[in-house]
């Protein structure tokens, strides 16, 4: 049983729903570790709660893209994710992502087909990037559950003294029969985790020295 909870909170806040975001009211404040702020706040409609990460990472505004956009190493950053591929590229900054989550027994096994959109506000240089489920025409793998409901979004601020404030946003249906006051009990571990992991990640020199044609660093503070 401790497994079987586990595996779907974690589940329930490794992708967010497509649904429209709500105002920034509600917001509760669940855990506080190593300058990482998780906040969670219930969403009408929704017995599941979004859940909502704050943390600020002393790196490159390309180094933090170049680490969550790096579909092979998505695994690292969210360990309840086995593997994934670019299913379909139309651009750098658009393609989809089809994953598949191992989980441990008793429970299903998921996959999951994303389309990911990364857009950079030309003045603000802020950088969002949107995981939304969407329709998989290939039917899901033998003993595999199909996530339908999902969304997760990344906002990417730079600081003008240096550093780049991090939120991300997670929801989602995980099409299971695990109560949601569990899940909401237990989801707070997995965006502390994810975003501690891209503290470190960033670090790699593959990343701290990633340049991308689709990203511009903020001005220089004079």
């Amino acid at each position: 049983m401790r497994f079987l909870v586990r595996a779907f909170s974690a589940l329930a806040v490794a992708l967010m729903s497509s649904i429209t975001w709500s105002g920034e009211d509600g917001w509760q404040l669940e855990k506080e570790k190593d300058g990482i702020q998780i906040y969670s706040r219930a969403v009408d409609g929704w017995e599941i709660h979004e859940v909502r990460g704050v943390a600020r990472i002393d790196a490159r505004l390309s180094s933090v893209v170049a680490a969550i956009n790096d579909v092979a190493a998505i695994h690292e950053l969210t360990d309840i994710v086995a593997h994934s591929e670019i299913r379909q590229r139309a651009s750098d900054s658009r393609y989809q992502i089809y994953s598949t989550m191992k989980m441990p027994w008793p429970v299903s096994n998921r996959d999951i087909l994303n389309q990911r959109e990364i857009k950079q506000d030309p003045t603000t240089r802020v950088v969002t990037i949107t995981d939304t489920a969407i329709q998989d025409p290939n039917p899901p793998k033998p003993d595999y559950v199909r996530i339908v409901k999902s969304r997760q979004q990344w906002t990417l601020t730079p600081i003008a003294e240096g550093g780049v404030q991090v939120e991300t946003r997670l929801l989602s249906d995980p099409a299971g029969p695990m109560p949601s006051s569990l899940i909401n009990s237990m989801s707070v571990n997995t965006p502390l985790k994810t975003l501690s992991k891209l503290k470190e990640l960033v670090q790699r020199p593959a990343y701290a020295q990633a340049t991308l044609p689709f990203i511009k660093e903020a001005p220089a503070k004079p």
